[in-house]
């Protein structure tokens, strides 16, 4: 398979579909131009975010989402990958992607989206982390901003 995406459920009271956000991951790799590529992708509740915040962004709140690139990745999340997929020289292993499904849930009804689209926003979000974009003042946060959209934009009108 051209795109490994591995997905841990750890907030169980939220339901997401599994196959429709690997998916949805995958459309994202391929319009960023990915031939092949793995990423690890967890769900998480309000406290275990704010732990992951905290231990290695120092900082003490929650947040929708986290992402670690393969190099800064703490190896938390990278035990959800099998060791061979690790070693491997023909495939990009992007990193880890940590989203806060309840603060996802507040941020869609505060943007008016539905779930799924802020769900969809803060992976897009967490993938273009990876792949070393940056939101910490005004200009790159709006030049990341425009191209999640342009993404999301191409990824919902892909066909299957």
């Amino acid at each position: 398979m051209a795109y490994e995406i591995y997905l841990k459920q750890e907030c169980p009271r939220i339901k997401v579909s599994e196959a429709t956000l690997k998916t949805i991951a995958t459309k994202i790799l391929k319009d960023l131009g990915f031939k092949r590529a793995v990423l690890s992708v967890v769900l998480v509740d309000g406290p275990e975010m704010r732990k992951l915040n905290r231990r290695y962004l120092r900082h003490a709140w929650s947040t929708d989402v986290l992402a670690f690139s393969q190099q800064k990745s703490p190896g938390h999340l990278k035990e959800m990958l099998p060791a061979q997929v690790l070693c491997r020289k023909d495939i990009d292993f992007l990193g880890d992607i940590a989203l806060c499904l309840p603060t996802i849930r507040t941020q869609a009804k505060e943007y008016e989206h539905t779930f799924e689209e802020e769900l969809h926003y803060c992976l897009c979000h967490g993938i273009l982390h990876l792949m070393g974009y940056e939101d910490k003042n005004r200009v790159a946060f709006k030049k990341m901003h425009r191209k999640q959209s342009q993404i999301l934009t191409r990824v919902k009108k892909e066909k299957n």
